[in-house]
C-alpha cells in the first residue's frame, strides 16, 4: 500500500512514486501554500525533469496534483520560483487582479530562464509564448531563479545562481529584465556550484528591525560533506547586495546536517517559511526506499536573532498535528551512568527543557528500536560540539553516507533540544532553531525508546516531553 511501505515518511511529503528533488515554485495563494519541485514522472532516478504539484492549507498535510509544467522544445524544467502578480505587471492575465506566475529554467542547449502563468489557482498553466525572457548561450550554471517584489525600488527582483556566484536582475513586468549585479566572486571557490538562491527580508527578534539575508545552497563541501545550504547576513538597496560577512568569515550554514538542501521562501506569505530537500547528492540515487526517493523537510518559519554583534538564523518547525497525543515529565534528574528511559513512537517530537548543566558536561539523547538499534545525539560542551551519530540501521548503501555527523554548538549552552523523528529522519533543533542539524536515518526496527544519558556530570531537566505525531496522509 503507498505510504505505507518501510521507511515511507509519515510527516513529511513525499511524492507517491518517483524521485523528487528540489522545491520550486512556493506561494501563497488564496488560502494554499503551493509546493512545486523538481520531479520525475518516469522512473526513481534523477531525470526528465518536470515540475511536480502538491497543496496544503497549514504546511503539513499535503495533498498531490500530479505534473504542472512539463519539458518542450526548449528544455527539460529545472528549479525556479513563483509569484502572486496581484497588481497583473505582467498584464498575462484578463483581470487586473493578477494571477500566479511562474519563473523557471529551461534545461537545454543551454540554461535560460522562462515563465509560465496560471489563472486557475496553479492547477494548470500557459507558458509564454516569448520565452526564455532571460536567454543565455555563455554561462555554463544559469539557473534557479528566486523572484520576488522589491517594494523600495518598484521592481521585481530575481536572485539567480551563476557557477561560482550570483547574479541579481529587475525588471517591472516579469518578461523584460535588466542585470543589477553580480555577488560572491571574492569568496573562497569551492568544489561546487551555487546553487538554488534566495533573498529574504527577516525580523530580528527582540528588536524592531529586519535584515536582508541572501541564501546560496552549494553542491559540494558542505560541512559534513556533499551538498548543504549556508547564508550571508548584509543590506539590499534594489540593486546590488553588501554582506555583513568577509571572505575571510566562517561561514554560515543555515542546516550542519547531512541532508538538507535547497531550501527556498515561500512568496505571498506575511511570515517566511522556507523548506528543503531532505537528502544529500553524494547519495541522493542510492538511499535505500522504493517507490518514491527523497523527502521534504519540515516546513520552518524563519527569523534572525542578534548575538555577540552577529546575525544568526533562527528556523522553528511547523508540525500543525491536532491530534497529537504529548506525555510530559518534570524535574527529571540524569545521573552519570544511569540513563533515563522514556516509552515513545516513531513518529514523535521530543522537547526538552534543561535546567542545569556545568562548562564541562557530556551528555546524549538517544532513540533505540526494537530491534536494539540506537540513534544518538551527544552534546559535548567542552568541546563546543555535537555529534550525530547513525551507526545502525542500513548505512552501507554509500560510502558517503557518513556514521557520525559533527556541529558546533557556537559557544552556546543548550537551553532546550527539539528533536522531531520521522520513519528515516531524525531534525535536530537546538536553543529554539539556533542550531539545526537534518539527519536521514534507515533503522530495520521501529523507534519506540528515548534515552537520556551523561557521562561526568549530573544534568537536571525542568521537562521532558514527547508528542507522538499522527500520519499526515491518514
Amino acid at each position: 500500500m503507498l505510504y505505507q511501505e518501510k521507511h515511507r515518511p509519515q510527516l513529511h511529503f513525499t511524492p507517491k512514486e518517483n524521485w523528487m528533488n528540489d522545491p520550486n515554485g512556493l506561494v501563497y495563494y488564496e488560502g494554499e501554500y503551493h509546493l512545486f519541485y523538481q520531479y520525475n514522472p518516469h522512473g526513481n532516478d534523477h531525470a526528465n525533469m518536470n515540475w511536480g504539484h502538491a497543496t496544503s492549507t497549514d504546511l503539513y498535510h499535503w495533498e498531490e496534483h500530479g505534473v504542472a509544467l512539463a519539458p518542450d522544445e526548449l528544455g527539460t524544467i529545472f528549479s525556479g520560483s513563483a509569484v502572486v502578480d496581484k497588481n497583473n505587471t505582467s498584464g498575462l492575465f484578463e483581470s487586473d487582479s493578477g494571477g500566479l506566475v511562474a519563473i523557471f529554467t529551461h534545461d537545454g542547449a543551454s540554461q535560460q530562464q522562462s515563465i509560465a502563468y496560471s489563472e486557475d489557482k496553479g492547477r494548470t498553466w500557459i507558458k509564454y509564448e516569448g520565452n526564455p525572457v532571460l536567454p543565455n548561450t555563455e554561462i555554463k550554471d544559469f539557473r534557479d531563479p528566486k523572484v520576488s517584489w522589491h517594494e523600495e525600488s518598484k521592481q521585481w527582483v530575481m536572485v539567480l545562481a551563476c557557477g561560482d556566484h550570483i547574479q541579481f536582475y529587475g525588471s517591472p513586468n516579469l518578461i523584460d529584465w535588466t542585470y543589477l549585479s553580480s555577488f560572491g566572486k571574492e569568496y573562497p571557490s569551492y568544489i561546487g556550484v551555487w546553487e538554488c538562491p534566495d533573498l529574504l527580508y527577516l525580523p530580528v527578534e527582540n528588536n524592531s528591525k529586519k535584515e536582508w539575508i541572501l541564501i546560496v545552497s552549494i553542491n559540494a563541501d558542505g560541512p559534513n560533506g556533499g551538498s548543504a545550504v549556508y547564508y550571508f547576513t548584509g543590506t539590499f538597496d534594489g540593486k546590488e547586495f553588501h554582506p555583513n560577512e568577509t571572505p575571510q568569515d566562517e561561514l554560515k550554514w543555515a542546516d550542519a546536517g547531512k541532508d538538507f538542501y535547497a531550501a527556498v521562501s515561500w512568496d505571498n506569505t506575511e511570515d517566511t517559511y522556507w523548506v528543503g530537500w531532505m537528502n544529500n547528492w553524494q547519495y541522493a540515487g542510492v538511499v535505500p526506499v522504493s517507490p518514491w526517493r527523497s523527502a521534504m523537510s519540515l516546513a520552518r518559519k524563519l527569523s534572525l536573532f542578534e548575538k555577540d554583534g552577529s546575525l544568526l538564523l533562527k528556523q522553528e518547525a511547523i508540525t500543525a498535528d491536532n491530534s497529537r497525543e504529548e506525555v510530559s515529565y518534570k524535574d527529571e534528574t540524569v545521573h552519570p551512568g544511569k540513563p533515563e528511559s522514556y516509552e515513545i513512537s516513531d513518529t514523535a517530537q521530543v522537547d526538552l527543557q534543561v535546567s542545569t548543566a556545568s562548562a564541562s558536561t557530556k551528555w546524549s539523547v538517544q532513540l533505540v528500536t526494537d530491534q536494539d538499534e540506537a540513534f544518538r545525539l551527544e552534546l559535548d560542551y567542552k568541546e563546543d560540539a555535537y555529534t550525530f551519530y547513525r551507526t545502525d540501521g542500513l548505512v552501507d548503501f554509500s560510502a558517503d553516507f557518513p556514521k557520525e555527523i559533527k556541529g558546533s554548538l557556537h559557544g552556546m549552552d543548550v537551553q532546550n533540544l527539539k528533536v522531531i523523528i520521522d520513519r528515516s529522519s531524525a531534525e535536530v533543533f537546538l536553543n529554539d532553531g539556533l542550531t539545526v542539524s537534518t539527519n536521514l536515518i534507515y533503522p530495520e526496527g521501529t523507534v519506540t525508546k528515548l534515552e537520556i544519558s551523561t557521562v561526568n556530570e549530573t544534568l537536571q531537566l525542568d521537562t521532558v516531553t514527547w508528542t507522538k505525531l499522527h500520519s499526515i496522509w491518514k
